[in-house]
């Protein structure tokens, strides 16, 4: 009788200790950030000299890195444009737009179009979809190649060449 009230007392300790147990709760955390669009270029020089070179030379091509950074999921281009041919203001002289002309290269999956600036801005790379988003930048570089005319007036010459990240259709 001793066991059977013991045993008798075990369970009902048990079975009371089952039913003091509180029931598992939940709370909710709501998560939110807001990330800010990215939309820039930058470019790695703010200017190329040839230096000094005579009538008929072909300058030592120079290269100007454009990094373009988005993150707006949408289509893009690099436009290049001139403000004028290179032209020299004492000699009311300049030098033709075939003779300075641009090519383009980079690790880019996108499409180049290489060849003369223009007045009005003209797209030089046109990004690959994989493309759309390059928050991290994607560097692309444009190689300028200058050939002196023969004849050419003695003097200094000049033009600005834009470069120009724009959303494409």
């Amino acid at each position: 009788m001793k066991k059977l009230l013991l045993a008798s007392l075990v369970v009902v300790l048990f079975a009371g200790m089952a039913m003091a147990q509180p029931a598992d709760l939940t709370a909710d955390v709501n998560v939110q950030v807001t990330v800010n669009g990215v939309w820039s270029i930058t470019l790695d020089v703010a200017a190329v000299d040839f230096g000094t070179l005579e009538p008929g030379d072909i300058a030592t091509p120079a290269n100007v890195v454009a990094t373009v950074r988005s993150n707006q999921k949408i289509p893009w281009g690099l436009q290049l444009n001139k403000d004028r041919d290179l032209t020299n203001d004492v000699a009311l002289e300049s030098i033709p737009s075939a003779n300075f002309t641009y090519t383009g290269g980079g690790p880019g999956a996108g499409l180049w179009t290489n060849g003369e600036f223009f007045l009005a801005p003209t797209t030089a790379y046109l990004c690959a979809a994989t493309e759309y988003k390059v928050a991290a930048g994607l560097a692309l570089t444009t190689t300028l190649n200058l050939t002196i005319p023969a004849p050419a007036a003695a003097g200094l010459y000049t033009n600005v060449i834009t470069y120009t990240l724009t959303a494409t259709p």
